[in-house]
């Protein structure tokens, strides 16, 4: 699904990117270049953010 229309991004392009250990709004924007045109795809990749870090909590979690 496209998140960001202005840059052409999928959703399964910003998971790849934090997979890969970008870990933050600025790194996306910089590898991506997400929410630095309207503005409109900032929630959705926020979301998307809270998802892979709620989920790398959840794992260390386990892994104790």
């Amino acid at each position: 699904m496209y998140v960001c229309i202005c840059h052409d991004v999928k959703d399964t392009q910003i998971k790849t990117a934090l997979a890969a250990g970008v870990c933050c709004m600025k790194g996306l924007q910089d590898t991506l270049s997400v929410g630095t045109c309207c503005g409109c795809c900032i929630p959705m990749v926020q979301d998307l953010l809270d998802e892979h870090s709620q989920n790398a909590v959840a794992i260390d979690v386990m892994a104790s």
